[in-house]
């Protein structure tokens, strides 16, 4: 398969993601994602979450706040 047959193969999906300023890349960040909404769900204080994930995924508070704000977003269909 080349590049572009897998680009046609997703090109909705893409062009959706193009639009609600995600990236390809995102779904890295689906495991960060799942445990902040676990962590909220517990109880737990934003920037206590933002601190363990950034320790945890070896990132930046920032890039935690990022992604999560990313992908928090409402995507319109």
């Amino acid at each position: 398969m080349t590049a572009a047959e897998l680009i046609k193969i997703n090109r909705n999906g893409l062009e959706l993601m193009s639009k609600s300023d995600l990236r390809t890349d995102d779904y890295r960040y689906i495991p960060l994602y799942d445990t902040y909404q676990n962590m909220r769900a517990d109880g737990e204080k934003v920037n206590y979450i933002i601190a363990h994930l950034a320790e945890e995924y070896g990132i930046s508070e920032s890039s935690v706040k990022r992604c999560v704000r990313r992908l928090s977003a409402e995507v319109k269909v």
